[in-house]
């Protein structure tokens, strides 16, 4: 999922909430990373909608998508999403998806930011 960016290349990544229910997560996930300057700044994020099933209505959420340019550096972006599951009474478990790689964070994993670098540190 790696594209050509504007100035050069940029990365997709995408952010997942594994389970039902997810929608609040996602959102909240959504707001903290543009309220962060750097992310803001040198990343197109956006809420991407679940395809609906046949004949039902569209309006769940399946997914943060995060095109980044050369310019933000992933242990920030890593350290922010460490830092929003930080604030969440539960911490469901997420995946993180670049390309070929897919990161599965477990439930109230505390070592988070240190395996969202290293997964994707082939990207830098």
């Amino acid at each position: 999922m790696i594209e050509e960016g504007r100035k050069g290349s940029s990365v997709q990544i995408d952010l997942r909430f594994l389970g039902d229910e997810t929608d609040q997560e996602l959102k909240s996930l959504y707001d903290w990373l543009l309220s962060d300057p750097d992310v803001r700044h040198h990343a197109d994020v956006s809420l991407v909608p679940k395809a609906p099933d046949r004949g039902a209505m569209g309006d769940a959420l399946d997914l943060i998508s995060l095109v980044i340019a050369s310019g933000l550096q992933l242990p920030g972006l890593a350290a922010t999403i460490a830092a929003w599951r930080q604030t969440r009474r539960e911490r469901p478990p997420m995946t993180i998806e670049s390309g070929d790689i897919r990161v599965v964070l477990p439930e109230g994993d505390a070592e988070i930011a240190v395996k969202i670098v290293k997964a994707l540190q082939g990207h830098e």
